[in-house]
């Protein structure tokens, strides 16, 4: 298929939610650009962005800020979900989350479970949960609809950055995992077409993706999302 027109926003350090939430916008409002959505994110989502990032259900209820009535996120993250949710209705998820806020034990898998469930009880939107981990179905799918997607996966392994710098590679991160956001928008039998807002990193052996856009193809995509997640954004009607 052909590559939808997506615009490219340069990121702040911890900032890839923030871009990918805007180019999802400006594709379908012109006007709205990264230093717009870095503003509402950080009046309405989280002061601590540069930070913490976002988290996947703060991306989407972002999305929501952003003019979007709709808001879909693909998941197989145990951490917060259970597979025996996956027939449940809105209504039967959302109580299932209350339930299991105070079951975590983990502090981070806790508040994670309460920001999700914060998110998906908000009436005001047509939000929905899809715990499943056949996402090349729901890009296809999107895609062909000419409807880009944010799409999230382990940075730090599909960049196989390492532990220690060196000369040819001075900005090592410590070898720490990290997930990155970025927007799907296009694929075909090889791979996924995606804009990348990062640039800091991208020199040297990496320098090929430092325009920010290239493709990830299907096997490294499936190998580096892991427990990722897509986030869908749909029934656009433009923001407050």
């Amino acid at each position: 298929m052909n590559r939808l027109k997506v615009k490219h926003f340069l990121q702040d350090p911890a900032h890839c939610a923030v871009a990918s939430s805007a180019e999802m916008a400006n594709y379908y409002d012109s006007t709205i650009d990264y230093e717009y959505t870095k503003k509402l994110a950080h009046k309405k989502i989280s002061k601590k962005i540069g930070d913490e990032g976002l988290e996947t259900s703060q991306i989407a209820l972002l999305l929501n800020y952003l003019g979007f009535k709709k808001v879909t996120i693909v998941s197989s993250s145990m951490s917060i979900f259970d597979y025996s949710w996956s027939k449940y209705s809105r209504k039967k998820i959302t109580e299932a989350l209350k339930n299991a806020i105070s079951k975590k034990k983990d502090k981070v898998e806790r508040l994670e479970t309460k920001n999700m469930y914060k998110w998906i009880s908000k009436t005001e939107y047509n939000n929905c949960i899809k715990i499943d981990y056949d996402f090349d179905k729901y890009i296809k799918k999107q895609l062909n609809s000419r409807k880009p997607l944010i799409l999230t996966f382990n940075w730090t392994i599909f960049f196989r950055f390492i532990k220690d710098g060196g000369e040819e590679e001075p900005d090592a991160i410590n070898g720490d995992a990290a997930e990155h956001a970025v927007v799907a928008n296009g694929y075909d039998n090889k791979g996924v077409w995606v804009v990348d807002s990062h640039h800091k990193y991208y020199k040297y052996t990496r320098k090929k993706y430092r325009k920010g856009f290239y493709k990830m193809p299907w096997s490294h995509l499936y190998t580096c999302m892991g427990t990722g997640d897509l986030i869908l954004a749909e029934e656009y009607e433009g923001g407050d």
